[in-house]
């Protein structure tokens, strides 16, 4: 099976590669430019933003991992994020529909739904995967708008297509500082998230799941953790920051039931269809190396 990933000099994508390897894939990569270890596997430089170099990296693809894009970041420009997150997904499906490819899981993100971030009341909670996209700000307009194209192609080629919509993705080795500083001393740092965060190794998790899960035409996910970053209950947080909240199908006693810390990000869609269930935790001992 060839799989083809885009993106791969990233967090998520460095760590993705490694492990695909491991699997024993047959793996070609795409980036702007070579990872240290390409002489592993194949590699394509290239721009997402140019079909021809999209083109030459899909011949032979069985599989497609998208991760490609422009993070969300105040400092992008904004014709880039579009012309990058937006242009570059429609060259992906494009050229895996003339390639004949069967499978795209696509890295959108919990951005896509336009209920981070801030900008407006969020309409309810928890969030989940029907939550009404109301896209404010370029990179989340760039998401949805690319889920759009993921569905189209779905629909109209056939393509299966997952999309994964991770919230904040941590790296493990940045628990220790977490635990250290006390996560109850930044609390507004992450309130437009909902102190939200997903282990990377669980988001690859997802990828592979995501790789063989019966899906029909298109589906799409949020991946988070079953706890916050922080060391506050959450119901206090949403007391405090949210007291107005809109709460649908349960009441805040219910859902908090168990678990003091628990995300008000649903993932129970992926839970059901992808069988997945995050298994890494920022609050779990600390893993020591062996000897």
């Amino acid at each position: 099976m060839n799989i083809l990933v885009t993106g791969s000099r990233g967090f998520i994508g460095h760590l993705l590669v490694n492990r695909l390897m491991e699997r024993g894939v047959e793996l070609t990569t795409f980036d702007r430019t070579a990872p240290r270890k390409a002489e592993e596997w194949r590699h394509i430089p290239g721009d997402l933003r140019s079909i021809q170099d999209i083109r030459r990296a899909m011949r032979g693809m069985d599989l497609v991992i998208h991760l490609g894009a422009i993070a969300d970041s105040m400092f992008e420009i904004e014709e880039d994020v579009f012309s990058v997150n937006v242009e570059g997904t429609h060259n992906i499906y494009l050229a895996a529909a003339e390639a004949g490819v069967s499978r795209v899981v696509f890295f959108s993100s919990v951005n896509a739904t336009g209920a981070v971030g801030g900008y407006r009341r969020t309409e309810y909670f928890p969030i989940d995967d029907n939550y009404p996209s109301h896209p404010m700000s370029a990179y989340q307009l760039s998401k949805h708008l690319s889920e759009e194209i993921a569905k189209s192609f779905s629909e109209r080629h056939g393509i299966t297509s997952v999309s994964l919509r991770p919230v904040f993705v941590a790296n493990p080795e940045r628990y220790p500082h977490w635990k250290e500083l006390g996560r109850s001393r930044l609390t507004r740092w992450g309130k437009e998230d909902y102190w939200s965060y997903v282990d990377v190794r669980d988001v690859c998790d997802a990828v592979f799941l995501a790789l063989d899960a019966q899906v029909d035409k298109y589906d799409a996910f949020l991946l988070c953790a079953n706890d916050t970053t922080m060391d506050i209950p959450t119901q206090e947080l949403m007391t405090n920051f949210y007291p107005d909240a809109n709460w649908v199908g349960c009441a805040p006693e219910e859902w908090f039931k168990g678990n003091p810390y628990r995300s008000v990000i649903n993932c129970a869609h992926a839970k059901e269809v992808l069988h997945w269930e995050p298994m890494h935790c920022w609050r779990d001992p600390l893993e020591t190396p062996e000897k």
